[in-house]
């Protein structure tokens, strides 16, 4: 899992720097087709961007809470030993 977070914290790294250019270009390009690209592309692909993101933070959260529960049942089971 820890791959996994490390691989989620750089697409958020991703996702600011995209911003962040995306912010540059709009700053020097202003104009109808700017405004244009920025809410048919830029915003779209920001807001698909953020709500993968934090789909797969859900579901990862749900992956360890049940990684946890296996690890309890597995302890409780080995307690019980045939005898």
């Amino acid at each position: 899992m820890d791959n996994f977070n490390s691989l989620l914290d750089e697409m958020h790294r991703q996702v600011q720097q995209f911003n962040q250019n995306n912010k540059i270009l709009k700053e020097n390009w202003q104009d109808k087709q700017s405004d244009h690209f920025a809410g048919t592309c830029i915003t779209v692909t920001n807001s698909n961007c953020m709500e993968f993101m934090q789909t797969v933070e859900q579901l990862g959260s749900g992956v360890n809470s049940f990684l946890e529960q296996l690890k309890s049942m597995a302890e409780e089971l080995s307690k019980v030993r045939p005898g």
